[in-house]
């Protein structure tokens, strides 16, 4: 079983994503299932020496911002995200996950879009 969890760009979303990893292995151990590789999608590792503590195999991934202010960088973000989104499918067809779960951030989206073309479930929790 592959399971793809992915958001990011803070501390509010990475460390309930490694919350919801460490159940994730919990039940795996408790219910004797088949082993799960669990990754973690995102621009940045945020904590790399956690993500290797756990478990958790990092995949990055690109992703712009929307900023609500003018800025140049919301006209090369555009950019970077289309670039994210086909770099991002390449990886995600490569692993094709059982599952998706997206925690939000803009860095999520890629992923997220990837499981729409490639008709993996997904389930979101944005609770901020």
């Amino acid at each position: 079983m592959k399971i793809l969890l992915t958001g990011g760009g803070s501390g509010g979303h990475f460390y309930p994503i490694v919350a919801i990893a460490e159940q994730i292995n919990e039940v795996i151990k408790e219910k004797k299932l088949v082993n799960a590789e669990v990754y973690y999608m995102a621009d940045v590792p945020y904590n790399a020496g956690l993500l290797f503590d756990k478990g958790i195999i990092f995949k990055k991934t690109y992703a712009g911002k929307v900023r609500g202010y003018f800025s140049i960088l919301n006209v090369t973000d555009v950019f970077k995200t289309a670039i994210g989104v086909i770099r991002t499918f390449f990886i995600v067809f490569n692993m094709y996950p059982d599952v998706i779960f997206g925690k939000g951030g803009y860095v999520s989206f890629p992923a997220l879009f990837a499981a729409k073309l490639l008709r993996i479930p997904v389930i979101i929790h944005e609770s901020d």
